[in-house]
């Protein structure tokens, strides 16, 4: 069977992008899993199809950089430890099959550029979703999204802007990385709890949310850290601080594109949250938290807090009943205010209450590790979407 990537080379949820290699930026590959798990799979032909604007140094100059795309894809892959000859390249739109199992990312808009719909199973990964692109998805009318979130809780992002779409929905777990462990004891932790987890200002969800801070869990804990130090160390900190931007909508093209390529790369995005080794903090406490998204998404350092051994505290809404977990087994629910976070971590900071503090902690470190392994996730993925074709060819 055939998996078609588009400009795999470009998508940095599976590999390390060349702007990356070049301005050595540190970056999370959180489907890199599902490549090496597919490259694996000798009854599996991996492919790339790049086309016209998969030039990825530059997408607004994607088409007059265009003859360097495939040059680039054989860069990156190298740059990643991947042969090159183990991903066939697709040249052109008639190249895709109606077995193909095509797969596009909606956060790149470049991938969803088709002169006619795939023939094959379409496939939509909605990590990040860009909202931009909602019409361009339903006139493609996809068979399938997948998603770390369900989108099932209520989610009023995903209804105003994918209201249309009936197809079946997967929800696919986070994967931790492997450095994440339990190095210190419980009993040697503080018995307090770590916020992380950087807050972002999404401009395109106000008029749904009416704000755009697009994590308000984090924001909360954040904006009264002083109050609440004496129960939680607060790591959170905003995307975009220290970051001086050059103006990017000047009127010469020459500095236009200087401006804006400084801005990406040179600007201080996440410079605190890269400051300190966020696996030796997990281990520091007996307890963290991640604020969720408003969209409706925890956040993938749940899973890594969880993997390094701590009690995760996470708001009772759902969410986590989606990956099989149980509130007061895996995690400690709270109703989201921060008068029932500070009861909760109160309370499980009780002498009395640390062997059942321990016993959450452990159990839901035990399930991280079971069911959020990359190997088994991408397997079942992959058997998801074959039977998604299987049904969509009867």
């Amino acid at each position: 069977m055939r998996v078609v990537f588009v400009n795999l080379h470009g998508n940095e949820f599976l590999v390390k992008t060349l702007n990356k290699i070049i301005f050595k930026q540190s970056v999370a590959i959180k489907h890199k899993y599902l490549l090496d798990y597919l490259l694996k799979r000798e009854d599996v032909e991996v492919c790339s199809y790049i086309n016209e604007k998969g030039f990825s140094m530059s997408y607004t100059h994607a088409k007059t950089f265009k003859w360097f795309r495939f040059l680039e894809h054989r860069i990156v892959m190298k740059r990643n430890g991947i042969d090159p000859k183990k991903i066939t390249v697709l040249k052109r739109e008639s190249d895709l099959g109606p077995d193909d199992i095509v797969i596009v990312y909606n956060y790149y808009k470049n991938q969803l550029e088709f002169a006619q719909r795939p023939q094959g199973l379409l496939a939509v990964s909605l990590i990040h979703f860009n909202t931009s692109n909602a019409p361009t998805l339903q006139k493609l009318q996809p068979d399938v999204m997948y998603n770390e979130a369900s989108f099932q809780h209520g989610s009023k992002i995903f209804d105003h802007f994918y209201g249309w779409y009936k197809n079946p929905f997967i929800t696919i777990p986070f994967v931790f990385a492997n450095r994440f462990k339990v190095n210190v004891p419980f009993a040697e932790r503080k018995n307090m709890a770590v916020s992380v987890g950087t807050v972002t200002y999404m401009y395109n969800i106000t008029e749904i949310y009416g704000n755009p801070c697009a994590q308000p869990a984090r924001k909360q804990v954040k904006d009264h850290a002083e109050e609440l130090a004496d129960i939680i160390e607060c790591r959170n900190s905003d995307y975009a601080e220290d970051d001086k931007g050059k103006n990017g909508n000047t009127k010469n093209p020459l500095m236009r594109i200087y401006n804006q390529l400084y801005n990406k790369f040179f600007t201080g995005h996440q410079k605190q949250y890269y400051s300190f080794n966020m696996v030796d903090k997990f281990n520091e406490f007996k307890m963290c938290i991640v604020g969720e998204e408003i969209m409706g998404i925890p956040g993938v350092g749940f899973v890594e807090g969880m993997a390094c051994g701590c009690a995760y505290i996470g708001q009772n809404k759902g969410y986590y009943e989606d990956y099989g977990m149980q509130e007061g087994v895996h995690y400690i629910g709270y109703d989201g205010t921060l008068a029932d976070l500070r009861k909760k971590i109160e309370y499980y900071r009780l002498p009395e209450h640390q062997e059942e503090l321990e016993r959450i902690a452990r159990t839901g470190c035990e399930f991280v590790r079971q069911n959020f392994h990359g190997n088994k996730i991408a397997q079942k993925l992959l058997e998801q979407l074959v039977e998604a074709r299987s049904k969509r060819n009867v």
